[in-house]
């Protein structure tokens, strides 16, 4: 979906693309941790201080709960009224399969499909709330980018080298997408349509709410790498997070593995001692991707059993 409107020739390159830069990042990932021992990076596992390691637990919880709102916004939006328990069910389980299992249409959409159909949902509407959850989870992004690569721009600087005022000119790029979109929510009052289908943007109200909520996501998912860091400043860390998921994101590796990693690594080590980076790496895909998608498997299976028993009686 991403990539729907650009050339048939290149959409059928992309997938290449993420390959090479899979490879590409393995390979640095390869390069970096074969200079360490796994007891090496145990102690700087060991040696991050019980307090910081305690806020990364509760800003992924944060984060977590924080996502449960993308379903809530968006089917109150279509009038889907199912409760805030059901529909933060769903949303959780969805998100992270979506995370960890990668192929979003073939996780996340498929776990949507499952659930609210079994509860009534039309499927319409959770067409609807995907492409909304969809929406909601770029605002925040390009919103959020452009702030920091360009109001923030000398912390950002500092730490990700890069030449010709290039950081700059991403968040400028960033937030001027952000605004044409807002701008065109603003005046375009009629639907739009294509072939046979016709869509209503939201609203501004709406739209705004989307931007906060999906800026808290980002903020939140931030705070928990950055927590298990040496302390550090936390913008150019953001501004790290938000290059190396960008990445991960683009290049459909499940969950960004090893991509967002490597890119990581790469933009900090000169900043910070790579087996430090390596340890953090290591405990934040634990932390905010394992336990969670545990959970939810547990969840997910709880769910199709207590829904099959009515059914076997």
């Amino acid at each position: 979906m991403i990539f729907s409107s650009l050339p048939f020739k290149l959409r059928k390159l992309l997938p290449l693309l993420g390959i090479a830069l899979f490879i590409v990042s393995v390979a640095v990932l390869i390069r970096e941790i074969g200079r360490y021992t796994i007891s090496d990076i145990a102690d700087k596992i060991g040696a991050i201080p019980l307090s910081r390691f305690m806020m990364a637990v509760v800003f992924t919880f944060l984060a977590y709960a924080n996502l449960t709102l993308y379903d809530l916004i968006s089917s109150l939006h279509l009038g889907v009224k199912k409760g805030y328990g059901r529909t933060a069910l769903v949303s959780f389980i969805a998100y992270t399969f979506s995370k960890n299992i990668g192929f979003t249409f073939l996780s996340g959409t498929s776990v949507r499909f499952r659930m609210y159909g079994k509860w009534k949902v039309g499927s319409g509407k959770i067409l609807g709330i995907i492409v909304l959850n969809y929406l909601t989870f770029w605002l925040g992004f390009f919103a959020l980018a452009g702030v920091v690569f360009t109001l923030w721009y000398p912390l950002t600087q500092a730490v990700i080298r890069v030449p010709f005022n290039s950081l700059q000119i991403l968040g400028a790029v960033a937030i001027a997408i952000y605004c044409l979109y807002l701008f065109i929510v603003i005046i375009r009052k009629k639907p739009f349509r294509f072939r046979n289908l016709r869509f209503s943007l939201p609203g501004k109200t709406f739209t705004l709410s989307q931007t906060a909520i999906s800026t808290m996501d980002w903020l939140l998912s931030a705070g928990v790498l950055y927590f298990l860091l040496p302390p550090v400043q936390y913008i150019p860390i953001l501004a790290v997070f938000l290059l190396s998921q960008f990445a991960g994101l683009s290049s459909q590796v499940p969950g960004g593995l090893g991509v967002f990693e490597a890119m990581t690594l790469v933009i900090l080590s000169p900043s910070l001692e790579a087996d430090v980076l390596i340890a953090a790496l290591l405990l934040y895909r634990v932390i905010f991707y394992l336990i969670p998608f545990l959970v939810a498997l547990i969840l997910f299976a709880l769910e199709e059993f207590l829904w099959s028993r009515p059914a076997r009686q």
